[in-house]
């Protein structure tokens, strides 16, 4: 979440900086706070960005949405998911199916909990696999020497 926040508060402090939005540095420092929180922590800022643009009068609002669009699309499909698969060895595309189904499962409970979720199940089905191959392995020995038989 720290990573998302810092790379929130450079893009929208760049970008708005180029832009020319009013308050750009204010802007971008609230949009990296609120990404701490999850859905309406984004949203709020965007709004917050909007609404300072039109009340400052900022002539360029459509590029400013654009750019505000393109960037959530980029952190939500490509940066978050490439960060969270670093953090427990899963690969992005097992991350984002994840997330996708632990909002349709929990609703944002389910979002928080997928992760840790698929990680968990990771290890499980990790160790039991090697378990499994061990004792396959051991019994196949036994049998071995019971028969007295050897390849």
């Amino acid at each position: 979440m720290l990573f998302l926040s810092l790379a929130t508060l450079t893009s929208y402090g760049v970008a708005f900086s180029l832009m020319g939005v009013p308050y750009a540095f204010l802007l971008a420092v609230s949009a990296g706070l609120l990404e701490f929180v999850p859905f309406a922590g984004p949203l709020a800022a965007v709004v917050l960005a909007l609404v300072v643009a039109v009340f400052g009068g900022y002539p360029h609002l459509l590029g400013l949405v654009i750019f505000i669009g393109l960037y959530r699309l980029f952190q939500d499909y490509v940066l978050n998911p490439y960060l969270m698969s670093e953090g427990v060895e899963v690969s992005p595309y097992l991350v984002i199916v994840g997330l996708l189904a632990g909002d349709q499962l929990g609703g944002v409970a389910g979002i928080f909990l997928a992760v840790p979720v698929i990680a968990t199940l990771k290890i499980v089905l990790g160790r039991a696999r090697v378990f499994y191959a061990s004792s396959h392995e051991e019994g196949e020995t036994a049998r071995r020497a019971l028969t007295g038989k050897t390849d």
